[in-house]
């Protein structure tokens, strides 16, 4: 089944999460302690973006709610990305309380395709293209498809869209 989107739609990473068969809880599902709850999410919430849990074979997201809901919907799906394309990560870690799998450590080839691969998803380059030849800004643009501008800003560069549309508009 279709996630039935427009093609110039933003994606919803909850959605399109779904749509996979993969499960986002919710931190508070983690039932943690106060002490940890607040070491990962006040103290120290910066070393942490988001989690893969797999039990048997489901697999479960877990996005540090801490963070922006720009940089929430990135993460999400740059761990969808690990997991629709495969990755397989170089260390896992066992929950002693649970006996869940922590998946963690990704060589660094497999980091920057499930980068690649996410921005992708969120920031299609036809969107792109599309946006920035109607002259929308790149805050207008990262608004639009619920990402930060940094994001959107290095799409545009990778793509070569920007490039694409200097040399249009000089031979015009």
């Amino acid at each position: 089944m279709a996630l039935q989107i427009a093609p110039l739609s933003p994606l919803d990473p909850w959605a399109y999460a779904t749509h996979f068969g993969l499960v986002v809880l919710d931190f508070s599902a983690l039932g943690l302690s106060q002490t940890a709850t607040r070491q990962l999410l006040a103290v120290d919430s910066e070393s942490w973006s988001a989690m893969t849990l797999k039990d048997g074979h489901t697999a479960a997201i877990v996005v540090n709610p801490s963070h922006h809901i720009v940089r929430q919907r990135s993460n999400l799906m740059h761990e969808i990305a690990h997991i629709e394309l495969k990755h397989l990560p170089s260390r896992v870690e066992v929950s002693k309380n649970t006996g869940m799998l922590l998946l963690s450590d990704y060589s660094d080839d497999q980091e920057s395709e499930a980068d690649w691969h996410g921005a992708a998803l969120l920031l299609p380059r036809t969107a792109l293209a599309h946006h920035r030849a109607r002259r929308k800004t790149v805050s207008e643009i990262a608004t639009l498809y619920g990402v930060s501008e940094q994001l959107c800003a290095w799409r545009l560069r990778m793509t070569g869209v920007e490039i694409q549309l200097r040399r249009s508009q000089s031979t015009i």
